[in-house]
């Protein structure tokens, strides 16, 4: 017996080898020997066994690396064995590697002699352009979106993304970040995120910049000062892209600082006042100072109680030991009606006034569904339940207030659904103040008119943290042919200024007042004042002129300060109808044969023809491609965005390089 040679390549002609000894056959041998099937065959080549035999296993067969030097038709257009592209040329760069060996990142070589295409998964872990990042996911929330942009608050790195937060206010601008003047405070021309904001100060017109998100003088302003998402770093509109102003949708935010405070320090807090229902005007200059804060006229009276003009000074400043800053973002529901309003609760659930339906039925004496269950809160004996003379109403039964007690039932129906939020209380997590108090809800939401407590579903009573102020500031670019409408609803002290000029005045402590500006195309507006009794019932308005001076296609600023000083009630409504300008919104130009962030490819006229490795009509990979993570016919493998990362995946152009020799 005599066996080949090992410098002997592994080659082996299989029609030579059968010629030379006719009684050889091909035999597949799966474990044991056995055959199995061709997937895991082990072929060999039996000559007459007892002489000769040759085992050729196909799993181990000598594959080219990415790195070995070009096989010998690398760049004539015709894809080979040996190669896993073949785009006509020898140069790297443009898909293809210059030596036939690999597909490069962010690329797809379908048709031999023909250019590779650009393309961009988001979301399998591989950071091509135009993606600012992918961390493998298509999650928003957690650095990198689901258009595979840096968010707002993040930094990303490497390929897949890792990302974390960013910390503003350290004075190093990172991730998606525009600005970092030092401090986590907004107001200044940075944000408490660290974007741009117009700069604001005292009375006149705001100056606004680039990234700010409001487009004036600008082709675009998304908001920000990132290349690459359609609107450039100097707000212009980058190619393959077209940019607009849509409606802001169901929610906006305003940015916000609340202070804390200890009761009675200063003792413009916490004074002691009872009874009052409305405004004390005139506690404040009817314009801002030259650090856009509103300044003490020395105005006194019974609901007054401010002690001097530099207490009332720290009201809407940082100072150490007097009160704690905190920044945040009130949230502005859609209230369907072309504004938008703060809301009860976090997910912009209305509160519900409600009144109790004190008999509903007894236990036991139900009426019955269709499958015969007792139905809580109904009797099939009584005429009419207070259940039932509520629902004649047209009220709705407030959801999950059935209860029974000693054998009787009993519910709530709601009212009316109220728009603001009768317990607003942003300071609650603040620890400064370690002072705490209860809540009373105004006859303004009550229709008992009788000032409850406010309690949890439990019927436990909520202790709140009292005595703070907050200071909302929103941006807008006047627009003459626009009607704005801003409302404020609440206590204790409220003043509005637009264009730093005081356009709502309704100082001192009191129960909710509602006061209401409406700005018209002269640029000046008209306040209109409400002033609500002890049983809720709203008084004869008063009305007055606003003196804005506002110019048409000029940005301004409102600025809303409010204080919080007398225990037990805290209401804030804030209503906006016609200030809320979205920022720009860029979105790809699919079919025009630029890959652009949003798409993951474009072939121009060719999307959606269909076929392997081509690009939909809506500039996604529909069909099957090569970096799917799926095996296609005529791929040897395919292991998604690992593909030719280490030895054993499989290589990035799905299919393993057999050497030519």
């Amino acid at each position: 017996m005599r066996f080949i040679s090992p410098a002997w390549s592994l080659a082996v002609s299989v029609s030579f080898l059968a010629g030379a000894c006719a009684s050889g056959k091909i035999i597949g041998s799966g474990p044991d020997g056995t055959g199995g099937t061709n997937a895991d065959a082990n072929y060999g080549i039996n000559l007459d066994a007892p002489s000769f035999f040759v085992k050729l296993d196909a799993r181990v067969t000598n594959r080219v690396g990415s790195d070995a030097p070009p096989g010998p038709n690398c760049g004539n257009g015709e894809l080979t064995k040996d190669e896993a592209c073949d785009d006509g040329n020898t140069v790297s760069g443009d898909g293809c590697a210059n030596n036939c060996l690999s597909v490069e990142p962010g690329f797809s070589c379908v048709t031999p002699g023909k250019p590779c295409r650009p393309i961009a998964r988001c979301g399998d872990g591989l950071v091509v352009f135009p993606e600012q990042c992918d961390d493998g996911n298509k999650t928003n929330g957690d650095g990198c979106s689901d258009a595979c942009k840096i968010e707002v608050g993040y930094k990303c790195d490497g390929s897949p993304s890792t990302c974390t937060h960013t910390t503003c206010g350290d004075s190093k601008i990172e991730g998606a970040e525009g600005c970092d003047d030092g401090n986590s405070l907004p107001f200044d021309g940075c944000s408490s995120d660290c974007q741009n904001e117009p700069s604001c100060k005292g009375s006149g017109a705001c100056t606004s910049k680039c990234g700010d998100g409001i487009v004036l003088n600008e082709e675009c302003d998304d908001g920000n000062n990132t290349d690459g998402d359609g609107c450039s770093h100097d707000c212009k509109i980058e190619t393959g892209f077209t940019c607009s102003q849509p409606d802001i949708g169901d929610k906006m935010l305003v940015p916000a600082i609340y202070r804390d405070f200890k009761y009675q320090h200063p003792t413009d807090f916490e004074a002691g006042v009872t009874g009052s229902t409305t405004p004390t005007p005139g506690l404040v200059k009817s314009d801002l100072d030259a650090n856009g804060r509103p300044v003490y006229t020395g105005v006194t009276g019974n609901a007054v109680h401010i002690a001097s003009a530099d207490t009332f000074a720290q009201w809407y400043s940082n100072v150490d030991g007097v009160n704690h800053a905190t920044t945040g973002k009130l949230t502005l529901w859609n209230n369907g009606k072309g504004g938008y309003v703060n809301r009860y609760k976090d997910d912009g659930t209305q509160y519900f006034n409600t009144e109790p339906a004190y008999y509903c039925g007894n236990v036991g004496a139900e009426k019955t569904d269709a499958a015969g269950n007792p139905i809580p809160c109904t009797s099939k004996y009584a005429t009419a339940t207070n259940c039932d003379e509520l629902a004649a109403k047209g009220e709705e039964m407030l959801p999950g207030s059935c209860i029974s007690t000693n054998g009787s039932y009993s519910a709530k129906y709601i009212v009316s659904k109220m728009d603001g939020n009768p317990c607003f209380f942003p300071v609650d997590n603040d620890n400064f103040s370690t002072e705490r108090n209860y809540a009373q809800i105004p006859p303004y939401y009550d229709a008992s008119k009788s000032w409850p407590k406010q309690v949890d579903d439990a019927g436990n009573v909520i202790m709140h943290n009292f005595s703070f102020t907050s200071e909302v500031r929103y941006w807008f670019k006047f627009d003459k042919s626009k009607t704005y409408t801003l409302d404020f609803t609440g206590d204790d002290d409220v003043w509005v200024f637009v264009n730093g000029k005081l356009a709502v005045d309704l100082g001192g402590i009191h129960s909710p007042v509602d006061g209401t500006i409406v700005i018209g195309s002269n640029g000046n507006g008209t306040t209109t004042v409400t002033s609500f009794d002890t049983q809720g019932v709203a008084t004869t308005p008063t009305t007055s002129p606003a003196n804005l001076g506002l110019q048409d296609g000029t940005v301004y600023q409102i600025a809303v300060f409010q204080a919080e000083r007398q225990t037990t009630g805290s209401s804030y409504k804030l209503t906006l109808s016609g200030f809320n300008a979205a920022p720009s919104v860029c979105k790809p130009d699919c079919g025009d044969g630029i890959l652009e962030i949003g798409e993951e490819c474009d072939d121009g006229a060719d999307n959606g023809k269909g076929g392997y490795g081509t690009c939909g009509a809506d500039c996604t990979l529909q069909a099957g491609f090569c970096g799917d993570g799926v095996v296609q016919d005529g791929e040897d493998c395919d292991d998604g965005g690992l593909n030719g990362t280490a030895p054993d995946k499989c290589p990035t152009g799905c299919h393993y390089l057999i050497p030519i020799l």
